[in-house]
């Protein structure tokens, strides 16, 4: 049984200054041999599932640099996984791609169930236990789907492409955001919207909290913000350069520290950002270097992750490396 670590503990660093150069990665893995079309990391940044464009799917041991396992949705080519998750615990992962999603056991590496999608899917957020996992349809549903034995629990409707999804660890509570600028949060068990906030332009990505207790908008050419869910208020809108959301700015990837404390966002243009909610600043800038300096295409970011050590974060690049992010 693998160890996961739940409690994290960060000290914050000296903030950078404005004349700083922004720091590279300090070590990096290479995963696939050119881009990566789907990513993500496990909670404690140990583990990966990596959907690399020429060599289908595969489960990774990031501190061994080892490939485990081969993860492919049939025996012909390699799949190529438009979206994947590792369950909070640790012990499952969860493959899309344009027809169908797998459940696969971390443990043994075998796939757990297999099933046909009614419709192509932007996202994904997998269940603590492997369970359950929320997807994000371009039909204009969330649907929440027993990848154990079938079905669906409950879908929640949007008038338009759902680009994005999450759940907290308890399953109470699905957070979903959308092509019709709107993000929403449901009691996942009955199916109730709980609220919702209309931005100017679509919602792209979503997050929540392990506890629930912090939902995360990122809205393109608008606004990126935390939302208290008790009383629905925006604790803070994070300070992006105003010119640059204009401009299309977007984020690609959000995930909160364990205790709702910190967040790390990455972008389509390689930049990662540590943020302290409480404090309400900026802590650390990391930029993901390119695979070769003259490609005119940036390494986009396509997960992160906290680890075990309060100093170290992990951030999978679409280039096809997993970096590791110090200060």
């Amino acid at each position: 049984m693998k160890k996961f670590f739940t409690a994290l503990t960060l000290i914050p660093p000296l903030l950078l200054t404005a004349c700083s150069p922004v720091p590279e990665p300090s070590d990096a893995l290479e995963v696939a041999a050119r881009t990566v079309q789907s990513g993500a990391l496990s909670r404690d940044g140990n583990w990966a599932v990596i959907g690399s464009v020429y060599h289908g799917g595969g489960y990774w041991h990031l501190p061994g640099a080892e490939r485990l396992f081969n993860w492919n949705h049939s025996d012909a080519l390699g799949t190529l996984m438009l979206a994947a998750d590792i369950s909070p615990d640790g012990g499952w992962a969860a493959t899309v791609d344009e027809q169908s999603l797998v459940l696969w056991s971390t443990e043994t590496g075998s796939s757990r169930g297999f099933w046909r999608l009614a419709a192509g899917v932007n996202d994904l957020a997998l269940g603590r236990h492997g369970n359950v996992a929320l997807l994000g349809m371009v039909d204009g549903r969330a649907a929440f789907y027993n990848v154990r034995g079938g079905g669906v629990y409950q879908s929640f409707e949007h008038q338009g492409e759902v680009n994005s999804v999450a759940v907290n660890d308890d399953l109470s509570l699905a957070l979903t955001g959308g092509e019709d600028f709107a993000a929403r949060l449901w009691d996942s068990q009955t199916g109730e919207l709980i609220f919702e906030k209309i931005y100017r332009e679509p919602v792209q990505r979503v997050a929540l909290t392990a506890d629930g207790s912090r939902a995360f908008v990122a809205a393109q050419y608008d606004r990126v913000e935390i939302i208290d869910v008790a009383s629905q208020r925006v604790l803070w809108q994070l300070p992006l350069s105003k010119e640059k959301m204009l401009r299309g700015l977007s984020v690609t990837v959000a995930r909160f520290s364990q205790d709702g404390q910190y967040l790390l966002t990455g972008r389509p243009d390689g930049r990662v950002q540590l943020w302290d909610i409480d404090g309400q600043e900026e802590v650390y800038t990391w930029q993901l270097p390119k695979r070769k300096a003259w490609q005119p295409t940036a390494n986009a970011v396509m997960d992160l992750s906290f680890t075990e050590h309060g100093d170290q974060y992990k951030a999978i690049g679409s280039n096809g490396f997993v970096y590791t992010l110090s200060y």
